[in-house]
């Protein structure tokens, strides 16, 4: 076994000469087995060996576990790294395994350790997928467990658990029994004592089979990974916190591909797929499929998606797209700034061209002094003599999405009244014309 296992790792590339390991053990028979091939092949290997241990202390035997792990490390003379905790309510198994794996990294981090190396094994490999399978979890987590994962490393997955057992009577090694294993009110138990063995009646290579198609299935992942990121490159934009998409360009594309980009997009916005279930894809996709207007949903992981006419954005609930900002008063030959807005007014002749929508000519004598504000609840501006449109209205006849509204100049004078809103619309009460002797120019632009 120490020639498969050693073929594993060179196979996998998952040790390299000179590397620090911390692995993980609990003192049973799986992390037992491959502490003893690692301290048979560290000569020829070159590596450094060290332990860790955490005590959840959930059963009677917990203490007694550690000390047997103690007992391990000091006879092997091998660091050991212990810790002993308490977890209680919700999923437990689920909270176990985080704080495993954060003690683990935490180590790791603090002591310059390479590789942590856990003792999962083909039999592992085929309960996590069953387990994924039927929980609906997708090509990953179908093909979650592989040898390798960042600085994780799996060097017994090349076994299945009836070898190991053989190994570890043959080299008559000491472990601890977790008297858990054989509850099966646990899920992965119930999978391992009367599932599995259901199904190797249909197929006696049941394990070895699972452990084959996880390989497949891997190199499917990889590959619309690969399909997904380029998508995400393409049509992704990244502002701040948010991330958006274009509704159009989405819906052009393949449904499934459709549903890996907005996967990609979460895991951007958040760096988790934790919580987020094949209905919150769809609901995606649906929103995507919205014909105009803005809508919004909620996701897991403090998200928000909002349809934006075109766009799509996501960001977090907490943060708003906009926000208004303080008043300003508006003064000859001084810009102001206004959040991504920059005004500039200035006396102008009247002869003066003015073209286009950053830049519109008023009867200064008429507004008086001007300043620039955030909407109003309320606000209307003259667009003839005896008619008014409200400010509300101008937004969405200009699709202005309702998330920027609120961070939108509005230029009114010290009455109150709308002067201009800049690039769509300005009141026809204090526009200037060929009669106008007193005339001032107003210039907006805004950031890209």
């Amino acid at each position: 076994m120490t020639g498969k296992f050693l073929a594993f790792v060179k196979a996998n590339k998952l040790i390299e000469g000179g590397d620090r390991i911390l692995l993980g053990i609990s003192g049973g028979i799986d992390s037992a087995t491959l502490l003893d091939l690692l301290l048979k092949s560290r000569d020829k290997l070159k590596i450094e060996i060290s332990l860790a241990h955490l005590n959840y202390g959930l059963r009677k035997e917990s203490d007694s576990d550690h000390r047997f792990v103690r007992d391990l490390a000091a006879k092997n003379n091998l660091q050991l790294f212990e810790r002993k905790v308490k977890l209680s309510g919700g999923n437990i198994e689920e909270k176990a395994r985080d704080a495993r794996y954060n003690f683990f990294n935490a180590i790791a981090s603090k002591n310059g350790i390479d590789k942590v190396a856990v003792a999962h094994h083909k039999n592992d490999l085929a309960e996590t997928m069953l387990l994924n399978l039927v929980r609906g979890s997708g090509i990953d987590g179908l093909a979650s467990m592989q040898p390798k994962a960042g600085n994780l490393i799996r060097p017994l997955l090349f076994a299945t658990r009836k070898e190991i057992e053989n190994y570890a009577v043959k080299s008559k090694l000491a472990f601890v029994e977790d008297k858990t294993n054989k509850d099966i009110a646990l899920s992965r138990n119930l999978l391992r004592r009367k599932v599995i063995p259901e199904l190797e009646k249909i197929n006696p290579k049941f394990i070895e089979t699972m452990a084959g198609e996880s390989n497949l299935l891997r190199q499917v992942a990889d590959f619309q990974e690969k399909l997904a990121g380029e998508a995400f490159g393409k049509l992704a934009k990244k502002k701040g916190g948010m991330i958006e998409l274009s509704a159009k360009e989405l819906s052009a594309l393949d449904p499934y591909l459709q549903s890996l980009i907005f996967r990609k997009t979460i895991l951007n916005a958040r760096g988790d797929l934790k919580d987020i279930s094949s209905k919150n894809i769809l609901d995606l996709m649906r929103l995507c499929r919205t014909s105009s207007g803005t809508k919004s949903l909620s996701l897991p992981l403090g998200l928000k998606a909002t349809r934006i006419y075109d766009r799509i954005v996501l960001a977090p609930k907490q943060k708003s797209l906009s926000k208004p900002h303080r008043k300003v008063r508006l003064e000859f030959g001084k810009k102001e700034n206004f959040g991504a807005w920059q005004l500039f007014l200035e006396k102008s002749e009247k002869s003066q061209p003015v073209s286009g929508i950053s830049l519109v000519r008023i009867n200064i004598e008429k507004t008086g002094k001007l300043l620039v504000r955030s909407r109003q609840a309320g606000d209307r501006i003259a667009i003839n003599k005896n008619k008014t449109k409200k400010i509300q209205d101008i937004f969405t006849d200009a699709k202005i999405p309702r998330q920027e509204r609120d961070a939108y100049p509005i230029v009114v004078n010290e009455k109150n009244e709308v002067v201009w809103v800049p690039h769509l619309r300005l009141s026809s009460a204090f526009k200037a014309d060929e009669k106008t002797q007193n005339i001032a120019t107003i210039e907006a632009t805004k950031e890209k």
